[in-house]
């Protein structure tokens, strides 16, 4: 097998294991932006093209959430061209500086973990809209109108059960914060 080929494998195993940090920091960065998506696969395209700037054994986290942040300036630069409301240069570079100093795979998987337990406490009808809106991404007035609710009282809920969530994840993780 070509020595070429072994290395490509290795950084995909790297770039793979480490999406989810990706996503999360791209996220920390950039909440309720359009896009998103599109940033984190600009994200995942420049690391490819970058690979044989990264040498294999050094933090791959760290150079990743590097590269993510220059993604996410040129996206906050294109949004405010288009006028919409971003983070302060300053504070987005606070944050990534944060988010990178305290993250690692079992940082996040930590916080997923307890998530996860959270949102198994959750009652049935919460857990189904938490879904509907982030993880299918469903439209609040779709799921308004499909479950006859008011749109405003949809977003009260929504704005309490983050609440909830952030305050199990916290206790759960023994009081220390949750990203």
């Amino acid at each position: 097998m070509n020595p070429e080929s072994n290395i490509d494998a290795e950084f995909v195993t790297l770039l793979t294991d480490h999406q989810s940090v990706i996503r999360g920091f791209v996220i920390s960065l950039l909440p309720g932006a359009p896009d998103l998506d599109d940033v984190i696969q600009k994200t995942n395209l420049v690391l490819w093209n970058k690979r044989g700037d990264f040498e294999m054994g050094s933090n791959f986290c760290a150079w990743a959430l590097t590269v993510a942040r220059f993604q996410v300036l040129a996206h906050q630069q294109a949004l405010r061209k288009r006028h919409w409301m971003t983070l302060d240069d300053d504070v987005a570079s606070m944050l990534a500086e944060d988010f990178a100093g305290n993250i690692g795979r079992d940082f996040y998987n930590e916080r997923v973990d307890a998530l996860r337990t959270c949102l198994g406490e959750a009652r049935e009808s919460d857990r189904e809209l938490l879904m509907a809106r982030y993880w299918r991404k469903t439209r609040l007035q779709d799921f308004a109108v499909t479950h006859g609710r008011s749109l405003s009282g949809l977003r009260v809920q929504l704005f309490r059960l983050r609440a909830a969530l952030k305050v199990c994840i916290e206790n759960r993780l023994g009081g220390e914060g949750a990203a």
